[in-house]
């Protein structure tokens, strides 16, 4: 039913590969969105994105080593991953991605449970839903993830432009490293890189890409845009 794809997150200060995010697909056609709403309202949420964690970790062995690899969860299903205590491929950096939609009073204990894990934090979609500068601050993630819509309408709305710098302050009040998704041209990586965020993605570096074509498109990435893809 499901099957998963890897998108690149590229370290903008080294100019290399950093990692990939997993990205859930479904065979039937219907969008991921489509199927986590509707095991949302039908209460099987959890055990939708356990059993996707689980096929997560079973393909893991296509990225090389020391490479971060991220997967979204809410906080449920992070608190009950935590208490599966799964075998984690020790060869990788681990990263949850707390989604935007999983409300506080549920999302608490994320970064606890990460911590537990030995797994990195991410605050998804900050910005949107329940990831405000609040979740931000309580949470104290490893790394906060702007939102696309926001990033791509930095330039035309203040509203998006004062939004976007009170998110990226508090990411830096805490500590945590930056991300932005959404790069699709050479302006949207000139802006990342003017805003000083640490980590990128986006369809510019490349798309998500079936586990056995990663070797292929990574080569491409490096030549196309000399970016540092050791490992492959």
């Amino acid at each position: 039913m499901m099957k998963f794809v890897f998108q690149p997150l590229v370290d903008l200060r080294r100019h290399a590969l950093a990692g990939f995010e997993a990205l859930a697909r479904f065979r039937d056609g219907l969008t991921p969105q489509m199927h986590f709403d509707e095991a949302r309202r039908a209460g099987t949420l959890v055990d939708l994105e356990l059993r996707a964690l689980a096929q997560i970790l079973a393909t893991s062995n296509a990225i090389p080593d020391g490479l971060l690899l991220t997967m979204n969860a809410s906080g449920p299903t992070i608190d009950a991953f935590a208490k599966l205590n799964p075998a984690l491929d020790p060869r990788l950096v681990w990263g949850l991605e707390l989604h935007e939609q999983s409300a506080p009073e549920l999302s608490g204990r994320a970064r606890i449970s990460a911590d537990e894990l030995g797994c990195l934090l991410l605050v998804d979609d900050a910005g949107i839903g329940f990831a405000t500068r609040e979740r931000i601050i309580m949470l104290n993630p490893h790394i906060v993830k702007l939102d696309r819509s926001l990033f791509t309408a930095y330039q035309s709305s203040p509203e998006a432009r004062q939004h976007v710098d009170q998110l990226l302050a508090a990411a830096r009040e805490t500590g945590a490293k930056t991300l932005v998704e959404g790069i699709e041209t050479a302006s949207h990586l000139s802006l990342a890189r003017e805003l000083d965020f640490d980590f990128a993605q986006g369809f510019y570096f490349s798309p998500g890409v079936p586990p056995e074509q990663l070797p292929q498109a990574m080569a491409e990435l490096g030549g196309r845009l000399g970016i540092d893809t050791a490992g492959f």
